[in-house]
């Protein structure tokens, strides 16, 4: 192999792949990055057998060849080369490099022993504009569950029915869902349960990317495909909870409040609810204010409140605070609202600046 690519093409390269790996493994190979020519481009890989990314960048390729390197040592050198082009040559097992006035060698394993990454480019059933995704994933990530107590609750539910796609995730205390209507349809309807990290590393791959993010499927992965990037991952299976019987048809009192001062007030609030598993409780009166008190018999207590524009009769309610503030954070709002029903009955979150968007939180005995 002999390939002379850009160097910014390719520390941006290992910089993606290098995500996933772990120099924490019982396989030497998965601590390493593939590096390997195809149909005139250099390919990097890497996976941790849950998820593996391939990355294809241009470049002048003079010698087909392959080998794994250490990924972390390849990546730290290629960030610290000078110049502007890095030339690549394979000598056996021996990965030599050179810049400038630089020239290194690293020894690497055969690509025979790594991992094969699935092609699941079959079944095409998803072709989005990325900003699109990427948003819908930043509203509903965040309310998935973050161990693997109920492995289904761990990720993130998409449906796809017709021209309704569909973007939803709990932990079962509460719930965000995103509806999104497809201005074309492929003609296949699915559902899945994509892992929250596979999620959280596709949003990463995709938050400076433009263009459109394809989705392909297997009977059990599911594959992300943009501007010459490759994610394939598992999907979680088992049945996903009919959440939809959680969430209220309706509201007896709204609250519509600006979002950087009710989170300015809740920071404070936390700070006294921490001994108490983040339990505020809100009280919003009809006369325009929104009240939030926290009382914490080992620390002491706080009290605040804030002007709301109100309908409905008012009420008291308690939630997890970290909740709310979480939701405010993701949807980066000018003005929000809170509606509720009663002491036990979830609350309602929206924002008219977010069409199809939905957030539930469970309440708390007080």
């Amino acid at each position: 192999m002999k390939v002379n690519v850009l160097k910014e093409n390719l520390a941006k390269a290992l910089n993606t792949v290098g995500r996933i790996v772990s120099t924490k493994n019982s396989l030497p190979v998965l601590s390493h990055v593939l590096i390997t020519t195809e149909d005139g481009r250099l390919k990097l890989a890497s996976t941790n057998l849950e998820i593996g990314i391939t990355y294809k960048i241009g470049g002048k390729v003079e010698e087909n060849g392959s080998i794994t390197v250490p990924a972390r040592l390849f990546t730290e050198l290629v960030n610290s080369l000078p110049g502007e082009k890095v030339e690549i040559k394979l000598n056996d097992l021996t990965l030599n490099i050179k810049a400038g006035n630089f020239k290194s060698e690293i020894k690497g394993i055969t690509a025979e022993e790594f991992p094969l990454i699935p092609d699941i480019k079959e079944s095409k059933v998803l072709s989005l504009d990325n900003k699109i995704f990427k948003d819908a994933l930043k509203l509903v990530s965040f309310a998935a569950a973050v161990d693997d107590s109920r492995p289904v609750l761990s990720g993130v539910y998409i449906v796809k029915e017709g021209k309704k796609l569909t973007f939803a995730a709990t932990d079962s205390y509460r719930l965000a869902e995103k509806n999104i209507t497809l201005s074309k349809d492929l003609g296949i309807d699915f559902s899945v349960i994509v892992p929250i990290r596979t999620i959280n590393e596709i949003s990463k791959i995709i938050s400076d990317i433009d263009g459109e993010i394809n989705v392909y499927l297997s009977d059990n992965q599911i594959s992300f495909e943009v501007d010459g990037v490759e994610l394939v991952s598992r999907l979680i299976e088992g049945q996903y909870p009919n959440y939809r019987q959680i969430i209220p048809e309706g509201s007896e009192t709204k609250a519509n409040i600006k979002s950087s001062d009710f989170l300015n007030l809740l920071k404070v609030a936390v700070l006294f609810a921490r001994e108490n598993a983040n339990t505020l409780t809100i009280k919003i009166n009809p006369k325009g204010k929104l009240e939030v008190n926290v009382v914490a018999n080992q620390v002491g207590s706080n009290e605040s409140f804030l002007d709301a524009d109100v309908t409905g009769k008012g009420g008291e309610i308690s939630f997890n605070g970290r909740f709310i503030m979480d939701y405010i954070q993701n949807v980066n709002a000018k003005e929000i609202s809170l509606e509720i029903t009663g002491e036990l009955t979830p609350g309602i979150m929206k924002t008219a600046e977010i069409k199809d968007y939905i957030y539930i939180i469970m309440p708390l005995r007080s």
